[in-house]
């Protein structure tokens, strides 16, 4: 008895292809969830023009907004090229696995490395938080590390 439904339900390319867009799709997230949740981390900085910090409500000239603003609740203090370096960090791992990742890929296979690299790169962004109450030095580092563990898996995920 055959199974009924279209030839492409069974086949095992399809598959193959929609659990790699899975894949790409966590690493993706994985790789751009602290600028997202740096908005709300960071103290926020004034422009760089003559930012007064104040914006007059409409029909009122003497009440501004910032009174009446509540507070953001964030506890870094980061200025924008501390938080360049950090953003930037982890494609400073990211660009050293490049050559290693595809002689590891034709050695090992690309499910392996895939695999194993989006596994290294969740444990380090759920370290993230600590990190960053540990200062900005580690940080940087486990933002390395976590650009290290995804080893570009675009170029040999079918091999």
């Amino acid at each position: 008895m055959a199974a009924e439904g279209p030839h492409w339900i069974k086949c095992a390319r399809v598959h193959l292809s929609f659990l790699a867009f899975l894949g790409f799709v966590n690493v993706y997230m994985l790789r751009v969830n602290l600028s997202v949740a740096m908005v709300a981390m960071v103290t926020p900085t004034p422009p760089d023009s003559d930012y007064s910090g104040e914006c007059t409500l409409p029909g009122n000239s003497t009440t501004s907004a910032s009174t009446t603003t509540p507070s953001t609740g964030a506890t870094y203090d980061w200025d924008r090229a501390t938080q360049g370096l950090i953003l930037g960090s982890f494609f400073y791992g990211y660009i050293v696995t490049q050559l290693p990742g595809g002689m590891l890929a034709a050695t090992y296979g690309g499910k392996w490395l895939f695999g194993l690299g989006v596994l290294c790169t969740a444990v380090f962004t759920l370290l993230t938080p600590l990190a960053a109450k540990l200062g900005v030095p580690v940080l940087v580092a486990t933002r390395i590390l976590e650009g290290l563990g995804e080893v570009n898996p675009y170029k040999y995920i079918f091999l």
